[in-house]
């Protein structure tokens, strides 16, 4: 080996010790995780990975842990094996805000206690594989999230049905010593498909066309979910459901199935049937937004109002706008046509009204009979008024300049 390559040999073990591999990620994602999300202490002391084949993933359950499915971005489904020592924790934790020194003791595991350790499951797949570099790290932990609770081991094998897994061991110490517990992880090994493996041994292969901006908006894949209703539930209720259990739904939810994303957005309503005995949504016609506005006649159609007619001017609003008023006029047609007026009697003749009573007389004699008014007092003089000279004399007013 020359000098060269040693050094390049030397230079590619650095890099590598540096990198940060499936393992290392997961180590430093839980002890992140944990104390971010719950405030608590948890270090992973020791992991180990082995392949398995899928006829012999059944030897590596546990009846007494937590058995969680896995969904991710490919048909093969994960899972998540949490030992009953680490759920007790994360429940201690979440309830009380402090684990108890004492590991909890073997009991069966339930929805609800996989409702709360979901968030640890998820967070950890996301953390970790946004720190992998390279991408056969990447493809080795995609992002998984929980999916649902499996009851034993039996309905555990039968849900991970890939070809091959990749078992992932986590020895995790809990709250600084005070015991452990054991995080193991299923992830199905997917395979390239077959012209895409030939392709790459092709030696003289056609160029690659360019990938343009519609090819790749349009390869991007969609995660829709259609929800046929919603329940609100007492979280003890919810723990007592059992298979078999009926749960009841509105008389229309086939006909008011709503089409959500990942993050809970609607963006589609429509009705659930089936087409070709494969169970189908029928979209309905998109709503009206301010990017889809109705504006138009024929939009009427699809528009839930009313037909409005539009308001004809009342007396008062014409003599108040006499422009209103001559508009109106002028347009053939504008006004409705006014019955004809009754025929109004005649007004009687003025010697025909009544004749008025005549005034009584007065008796100019009766005046006497009011009583006497005393006699008014004199009133004093006036004072003389001799001329102007008596009045008091006026400053002289200051001159007013004028811009």
């Amino acid at each position: 080996m020359s000098v060269l390559q040693r050094k390049a040999q030397a230079g590619k073990q650095e890099h590598q010790a540096r990198a940060m591999t499936v393992p290392k990620a997961l180590r430093v994602s839980v002890a992140k995780i944990a104390d971010e999300l719950f405030e608590m202490a948890l270090v992973v002391i020791g992991v180990t990975q082995e392949r398995c084949d899928g006829d012999h993933i059944a030897e590596k359950f546990d009846d007494t842990s937590l058995l969680m499915l896995l969904d991710g971005p490919t048909d093969s489904s994960g899972g998540a094996m949490i030992g009953p020592e680490l759920v007790g924790a994360m429940i201690q934790q979440q309830t009380t805000g402090k684990v108890s020194k004492n590991p909890a003791t073997e009991r069966v595991m339930t929805s609800t206690d996989a409702a709360l350790c979901a968030p640890l499951v998820d967070a950890l797949f996301r953390r970790a594989h946004g720190l992998l570099e390279a991408d056969a790290d990447r493809d080795t932990l995609a992002v998984l999230r929980f999916g649902a609770r499996v009851e034993n081991a039996r309905l555990f094998g039968l849900a991970l049905d890939a070809t091959e897994y990749n078992i992932f061991r986590l020895t995790i110490d809990v709250e600084g010593g005070a015991f452990q517990s054991v995080l193991t992880l299923f992830l199905p090994i997917v395979e390239k498909r077959p012209e895409l493996a030939a392709h790459d041994h092709e030696e003289d292969a056609a160029p690659t066309p360019p990938v343009t901006l519609e090819k790749t908006v349009m390869g991007l894949k969609a995660d829709l979910t259609a929800v046929m209703g919603r329940l609100k539930l007492p979280l003890a209720e919810l723990g007592r459901l059992a298979p078999g259990d009926v749960v009841t739904l509105r008389p229309d939810a086939f006909d008011a199935v709503e089409v959500i994303t990942r993050d809970g957005r609607v963006v589609s309503r429509g009705a659930l049937g089936q087409v070709d005995g494969q169970r189908a949504v029928q979209l309905e016609t998109n709503v009206a937004t301010t990017g889809n506005p109705k504006r138009r006649a024929a939009d009427r159609d699809e528009l839930d109002l009313p037909q409005v007619q539009p308001a004809k001017p009342t007396a008062g609003e014409m003599f108040a706008d006499p422009a209103a008023t001559i508009d109106m006029l002028e347009e053939p047609g504008a006004l409705p046509d006014l019955p004809d007026l009754p025929e109004l009697p005649d007004l009687p003749d003025l010697d025909a009204a009544p004749a008025l009573p005549d005034l009584p007389d007065i008796d100019i004699d009766e005046a006497a009979a009011l009583p006497d008014l005393p006699d008014l007092p004199d009133l004093p003089d006036l004072p003389d008024f001799d001329g102007a000279e008596e009045l008091p004399a006026l400053e002289d007013l200051q001159d007013i300049k004028t811009a």
